[in-house]
């Protein structure tokens, strides 16, 4: 019966032994210790983590596109043009109105101190579309059909344009001259011979159409300062 006590503590002291392996192997096991071991690899398919804040990314990536983004105002609707008067704007594909064309008509307008105005008329008599740009020529005519002297002066005051004359339309310019004689004229006598007509020379051509005058002679050798042609028959 004696035995029993030295077999327990045999058993005892075997068990102590292995606890002490066991710990000794934890700790051993890779020749380190578990703070001396790198870190588990992560998998190849795992993305890295980012090591800048999200909230700032996103921020600055969405101030970079705001600054690249075209901007989203709405645009102004562009003026419209304002309306040409009845008549402007040439077409290219018309013919230039030539004599044959026109019939000429020419009617007073309101009277100055020693100057007169008149409105010289253009009509498209033809049954088609004419285009026409500029100033016309003048040339005064006596009853017997003779040429008196005429100076024909451009008044540049305005911009000529582009006309289209359509049968039956009209474009005019306006006149004007002194019947106060020069130095050119007799001071106690007419300013020469009284005109009974005046040929009108379309602009871009070389023949006349004609119109009747009954506003008296012209004073300084026939001098008429003309306006470029325009839209429409005048005032009134």
């Amino acid at each position: 019966m004696a035995s029993h006590p030295v077999r327990a503590a045999a058993l005892a002291a075997l068990t102590l032994f292995a606890v002490a392996a066991c710990a000794e192997s934890t700790d051993s096991r890779d020749g380190g210790s578990s703070a001396d071991r790198p870190p588990a690899e992560q998998p190849r398919d795992a993305a890295p983590e980012s090591t800048t804040d999200d909230t700032d990314t996103d921020d600055t990536d969405a101030a970079e596109d705001q600054d690249l983004a075209p901007s989203e105002a709405p645009r102004e609707p562009d003026p419209e043009p304002a309306p040409e008067p009845e008549g402007a704007g040439g077409d290219a594909d018309d013919a230039w109105c030539s004599p044959d064309a026109l019939t000429a008509a020419v009617h007073p307008l309101d009277a100055g101190a020693g100057g007169r105005h008149a409105a010289l008329v253009l009509t498209n008599s033809s049954d088609a579309g004419c285009r026409t740009q500029g100033w016309p020529g003048l040339q005064l005519a006596a009853g017997d059909g003779d040429s008196i002297p005429t100076t024909t002066v451009r008044d540049d005051s305005e911009s000529p344009r582009p006309l289209t004359v359509e049968p039956g339309r009209s474009v005019w310019a306006q006149l004007h001259w002194t019947v106060v004689p020069g130095d050119e004229n007799p001071a106690n006598g007419p300013c020469g011979p009284e005109p009974a007509s005046i040929e009108v020379i379309p602009p871009d051509e070389y023949g006349a159409t004609t119109a009747d005058w009954s506003l008296g002679a012209v004073c300084g050798e026939g001098r008429i300062e003309t306006l470029p042609l325009a839209a429409g028959e005048g005032p009134g």
